[in-house]
């Protein structure tokens, strides 16, 4: 099974709901946002790939032709120099439906093989072992002989919400939600007409086949900053040095924005399949 991270990096187009500088091409690409949002695709999204326990799987990323050509440059020479080109796809398009365009894309690169679909937000992080994860669950999918639909949504619904103030990572806080779309994976084919960016989350449960991944520990990590471009809300809830600690285990790379606080053990839970 090819697993898949989709990812809209400063992509001008129709995707949703958009903060006020996505929606206006100027604002989107003026180069201290841009430079503020590199650093944290660099920090924070490319760190959690870059330190996976299964290195099998891809990046797809899709931008905007409208970004300056130096910053596109920037962008790939950023995900190859970190993930490598064999990893990396990066798509450069004119405004246009991102869902749609991501949709045609993995159908033409897979064809009728596979495939775990899996949103990633340019600012968010997925656990170290969250290939894996989505390897060994999707197994179960495509085995499960009562689902007469030939695809299947994963849901990792317990993560953190993770804090940038002035530009560095700062807090931490839990988060639960089902059938959210951090970490989301979509288990079909890779022609299938669904896509994780052309779904209500929210409604999956109630309208497509499904698992939900309720362990009691983090599969994902979701920025909430002053550049979002997806509404992002705070929880009074922040965790301790304590807890932070107990949270490394997961996240590793996290642990040098933290330099003050030590790691206190833990399990990954599941290796490289």
């Amino acid at each position: 099974m090819k697993v898949v991270f989709e990812t809209r990096f400063s992509f001008f187009g129709q995707s949703g709901w958009k903060s006020g500088h996505a929606a206006d091409p100027a604002l989107l690409f003026a180069p201290d946002r841009l430079e503020h949002r590199l650093k944290y695709f660099e920090e924070v999204t490319l760190a959690s790939l870059a330190g996976q326990t299964d290195g099998g799987f891809e990046h797809l990323i899709l931008s905007s032709t409208l970004m300056p050509e130096d910053w596109q440059t920037r962008l790939r020479e950023l995900c190859f120099d970190t993930l490598g080109k064999d990893r990396c796809r990066i798509l450069f398009r004119p405004e246009g439906s991102a869902g749609h365009i991501i949709k045609n894309t993995v159908a033409r690169a897979y064809g009728d093989d596979r495939v775990a679909q899996v949103v990633l937000d340019d600012d968010d992080a997925v656990s170290a072992d969250f290939v894996a994860a989505v390897k060994y669950y999707g197994s179960f999918a495509l085995r499960d002989p009562m689902n007469p639909r030939p695809y299947t949504f994963l849901s990792f619904p317990r993560g953190y919400t993770l804090g940038i103030e002035g530009g560095k990572i700062d807090w931490l806080s839990p988060r639960y939600v089902p059938y959210t779309n951090l970490g989301l994976a979509l288990i079909a084919p890779g022609t299938t007409k669904r896509n994780p960016f052309l779904t209500s989350h929210k409604r999956i449960g109630l309208r497509h086949p499904s698992y939900m991944v309720t362990h009691m520990r983090p599969y994902y990590l979701r920025a909430v900053h002053g550049l979002n471009d997806s509404r992002a809300h705070k929880s009074d809830d922040v965790l301790d040095d304590k807890s932070i600690a107990g949270v490394f285990p997961y996240f590793p790379w996290l642990a040098r924005h933290f330099p003050g606080i030590t790691a206190t053990g833990g399990d990954t839970g599941i290796a490289a399949q």
